[in-house]
């Protein structure tokens, strides 16, 4: 009778540790492998005829997504190079790119030149 009982708890401790572990490894990792933490998105607005922020500090490799949330179309387009040259931005679309070398990059919609702004990378 003592053996079953001892049989029991290693079953039973068995099963736990199982358990435990099954429930660690659900968990998101800071070390994942493929999300780089030195990297992160940030959204920019288009809205009421405005890029939201004007101006934004991001690393090289940070990725910036704007969302048109005009009616009207837009775009965004690099002022003196060939960095950002979005397609024509309707309402809901959106226009990613990822920074891989530092510099300032001015861009502005081309069907609206009142609306600048800026991406400071470093």
């Amino acid at each position: 009778m003592k053996k079953g009982i001892i049989i029991s708890i290693i079953v039973i401790a068995v099963l736990v540790i199982g358990v435990l572990a099954f429930i660690f490894s659900q968990q998101p990792s800071s070390n994942n492998p493929t999300t780089p933490s030195n990297t992160q998105s940030n959204e920019i607005s288009i809205k009421g005829f405005a890029f939201s922020p004007s101006t934004i500090s991001i690393k090289v490799g940070d990725t910036l997504t704007w969302t048109n949330q005009d009616s009207t179309s837009h775009t965004v387009t690099s002022d003196s190079v060939s960095e950002l040259s979005s397609a024509t931005l309707s309402q809901g679309q959106t226009y990613s790119h990822t920074f891989n070398t530092a510099g300032t990059y001015s861009y502005h919609c081309t069907f609206h030149s009142g609306m600048k702004a800026k991406v400071i990378v470093s």
